[in-house]
């Protein structure tokens, strides 16, 4: 029932022997899953002293930028000792859930009042994802009328690698020879496609 946060919410629970040691125990933590979340401290050790006191063990979750839900991980634990009642004993796993607090999107970021001329001039937008995709990412872009204004690329590509890096969109006015005022049109985008199901 343990759960941590993507913001780095953090849940605790204790250790403690059952039995008085007749040698010094050392019990390792790791996380089974270091992008969900981290372990701390890295060791817990035991005396014949202080063998019934609990020592508390905080486990604090990993934002890891992916839209891939809330998911499990496990804190293992290791004994070394040379009491061999402990030495290599077996201890259950501690189940964790990390919620997930990110949502897979394309951000646009332009100014309000984007203005391109017939005589070639331009205007330009910027996207960028929100989230790190598990595959490539691909949006189409285009013109909704190639008389009044192109665009480029017309194809915007996202890795796992640049996800979060802003790709340039530009925007150029044609010259239609037309006596028509100033004319709206839009850039239209494609559906995303992307072997990641949360941005396909």
């Amino acid at each position: 029932g343990l759960v941590t946060t993507e913001s780095g919410g953090t849940a605790d629970f204790t250790v403690v022997l059952s039995s008085q040691p007749v040698a010094e125990v050392t019990i390792g933590l790791l996380s089974s899953h270091v992008d969900e979340g981290t372990v701390s401290p890295a060791a817990l050790v035991f005396t014949p002293t202080n063998w019934n006191t609990p020592q508390t063990v905080t486990v604090r979750g990993v934002d890891d930028d992916v839209d891939d839900g809330d998911a499990s991980y496990t804190i293992l634990a290791a004994v070394v000792s040379s009491d061999p009642q402990y030495h290599a004993r077996t201890i259950p796993g501690v189940v964790v859930t990390n919620r997930d607090d990110d949502t897979a999107a394309a951000i646009v970021t332009a100014g309000s009042n984007l203005t391109t001329t017939e005589a070639g001039g331009t205007a330009a937008f910027y996207m960028v994802l929100a989230t790190r995709p598990r595959a490539e990412v691909t949006i189409d872009l285009a013109s909704s009328c190639t008389a009044e204004g192109t665009v480029a690329p017309s194809r915007l590509v996202f890795t796992p690698a640049d996800w979060n890096i802003a790709q340039t969109v530009t925007v150029t006015g044609v010259d239609d020879r037309v006596a028509d005022g100033d004319q709206a049109y839009a850039i239209i985008t494609a559906p995303i496609a992307s072997s990641d199901p949360s941005y396909q």
